[in-house]
């Protein structure tokens, strides 16, 4: 296991470049990014609709059963155009989406904080949880893209911290790599 791990080095190396490079873009072009991994994601499951569409066909062809596949590869066809076309009203849609879900999880830990046993210890911890998740589902309905802009920021900052991580791993590995097998010192990524 530690000998594929070596060998992979340039694996791990390529991966922390990427997240440094996403982090920093996050970080400084935080909308644009925010557009194209929405784009991307809406790329993505259009590309699934289509490789569902594609097994459905042969599906028909070996006279298989066919109609739920085929009913998911028209939603994710119809979810990723719709991503592709309204990049901007789909992170509206989506970010309000998860506010409403924010603001309902929150209404149900109040709930349960108002019926729960009343000797129970962490009340607080409850209340407080409570509290953040309605304010946060809150500013999620009335204001989706400074959330999605803070949260991409968030996202570029550990995207930051990982990547950089990944590049330490990876050099550390090719190191201990020369030192076990220094006849592979012209071993390239």
């Amino acid at each position: 296991m530690t000998t594929l791990l070596m060998r992979n080095w340039g694996i791990y190396l390529l991966n922390g470049l990427i997240a440094i490079l996403y982090g920093v873009l996050a970080l400084f072009v935080p909308t644009d990014t925010l557009l194209v991994v929405a784009w991307y994601t809406g790329l993505i499951i259009l590309l699934s609709g289509i490789l569902f569409l594609l097994i459905v066909i042969n599906r028909i062809r070996k006279e298989y059963p066919y109609g739920w596949m085929l009913g998911q590869s028209l939603i994710y066809l119809i979810t990723g155009a719709l991503i592709l076309v309204y990049t901007n009203e789909t992170i509206h849609f989506f970010i309000s989406a998860i506010g409403v879900l924010a603001i309902l999880a929150g209404i149900l830990q109040l709930i349960v904080l108002v019926n729960i046993d009343p000797s129970y210890r962490n009340k607080n911890i409850m209340l407080l949880n409570a509290l953040v998740t309605l304010a946060f589902g809150i500013l999620m309905l009335f204001n989706p893209f400074s959330v999605a802009h803070f949260l991409v920021v968030l996202s570029g900052i550990m995207a930051l911290f990982f990547g950089s991580m990944l590049v330490w791993f990876s050099i550390s590995l090719h190191k201990i790599q020369k030192q076990v097998h220094p006849e592979n010192d012209n071993v390239s990524l």
